[in-house]
C-alpha cells in the first residue's frame, strides 16, 4: 500500500494538505529511527556498544523479532522498501518546508533504538532528511517544551565537548548535564552509566516469555 502511495504521489495535494497542518499548528513525530530499523535493514548494528544498557535476553532476541517481520521479502520487495525510506525522508523534508512543527522521537520498547540513545540517532536522521541543524536541535528541546507547555524560565542543561551546529552527532559527546537543578559531571554521569549497564546484565527474562516489541502504524 505503501509501494502505490508513494507512485502516486502528488505534489500539489501534498503541499496542500502541509499547509493546513502548518496553519493548523499540527506537530508531527516522524519516527524516523523505527522506519529506519525496519525499512533499512542492511544498515541495523549487530553488537552496539548501547546494547549493554539493556538485558542481553532482550537485545538478543531482537534479530529473531526482525527476521519474522521481514520474512518473505524477495530482492524486488527490498529495493521498493528501500525507495519508500527514501521518499519518506523527503516527505519529512517537505513537512519541514511548508512550516510543519516537527519534533524530535523514537518510540519506546522497539526494538533496535535503546532509550536515550535512540534519540540522538533520531537527530542525524532528521538532519540526512535535510533539515538545518538548527531546526533539528530545536525538534528534540524548545519545540517539544512548548508543545507541552513546560515553563519558559527554567531548563535542563547539556554541555558538549563539541558543536553540534558542525556536526549533529557532537550530540552524543556529552561532557555533563544539569537536569532538575542536579550537576552531573562526566565522572558522575558514567557512574550513572555503569550502574545501568550492571542492572541490565542482572536482569533476568520474564517468567511468561518476551513480548514482541512495540511497533506503531505510520
Amino acid at each position: 500500500m505503501e509501494w502505490q502511495a508513494m507512485r502516486t504521489y502528488d505534489i500539489g495535494r501534498t503541499r496542500a494538505l502541509f499547509d493546513r497542518l502548518a496553519a493548523n499548528g499540527t506537530r508531527v513525530v516522524p519516527t524516523l529511527t523505527v522506519h529506519h530499523s525496519l525499512e533499512r535493514t542492511d544498515q541495523l548494528p549487530t553488537n552496539s556498544p548501547e546494547f549493554i544498557y539493556l538485558p542481553r535476553w532482550m537485545t538478543d532476541y531482537w534479530p529473531t523479532i526482525w527476521s519474522s517481520l521481514t520474512a518473505g521479502r524477495t530482492a524486488r520487495d527490498t529495493a521498493r522498501i528501500h525507495r519508500i525510506y527514501e521518499h519518506r525522508l523527503h516527505l519529512v523534508a517537505e513537512l519541514h518546508r511548508a512550516g510543519v512543527q516537527l519534533l524530535a522521537g523514537t518510540d519506546t520498547g522497539t526494538g533496535y533504538a535503546v532509550p536515550g540513545f535512540s534519540l540522538h540517532h533520531e537527530l542525524e536522521l532528521l538532519a540526512e532528511a535535510g533539515l538545518p541543524t538548527r531546526d533539528v536541535l530545536h525538534a528534540a528541546t524548545t519545540a517539544p517544551a512548548r508543545m507541552l507547555g513546560l515553563p519558559t524560565d527554567r531548563a535542563d542543561l547539556l554541555v558538549l565537548d563539541a558543536d553540534p551546529r558542525t556536526d549533529i552527532r557532537h550530540t552524543q559527546r556529552i561532557d555533563s548535564v544539569l537536569v532538575a537543578g542536579r550537576y552531573l559531571d562526566r565522572a558522575e554521569r558514567l557512574r550513572l552509566l555503569a550502574d545501568v549497564a550492571r542492572a541490565a546484565a542482572a536482569s533476568e527474562p520474564p517468567a511468561t516469555g518476551i513480548a514482541a516489541p512495540h511497533i506503531c502504524a505510520h
